[in-house]
């Protein structure tokens, strides 16, 4: 897969902008509903057991915020791709599959995915728009 060349077609299907961080991995502005923009990484990395995968996540909130841990838990059961996790201080949005049983269909819903719900869980812990 050319990933800088997928970032980019993607970035215009979706009215987004892309940085290109370096060949494996790319910083999207994802235009969400009433005006919102969320900022959603995609990179492809190895995994521990060598294999290539892709790892797509974008940032919710600081650790310390006011997360109801037992809602967002029990939200995460109608996501296809994403699962919450806590990286950096940050609860994040992410979503990631090996390379080899992927298709650019699929990224860009994981894309998509990981974009809107770090966004309403943004909103809904901070009530901003943040990230």
């Amino acid at each position: 897969m050319d990933f800088k060349a997928f970032s980019t077609d993607f970035a215009k299907e979706v009215d987004g902008t892309y940085d290109e961080y370096d060949d494996m991995k790319s910083v999207f502005i994802i235009p969400l509903a009433n005006g919102r923009n969320q900022t959603v990484i995609a990179e492809i990395k190895e995994h521990t057991d060598g294999r290539q995968m892709i790892r797509v996540d974008s940032r919710i909130c600081k650790l310390f915020s006011p997360i109801k841990y037992s809602e967002i838990l029990a939200a995460s059961a109608n996501f296809i791709h994403t699962r919450f996790i806590a990286e950096d201080d940050y609860l994040k949005a992410e979503a990631s599959f090996y390379l080899d049983n992927l298709n650019e269909g699929i990224i860009k819903e994981m894309i998509m995915e990981v974009a809107q719900v770090a966004d309403d869980w943004e909103l809904e812990i901070t009530g901003e728009d943040i990230h």
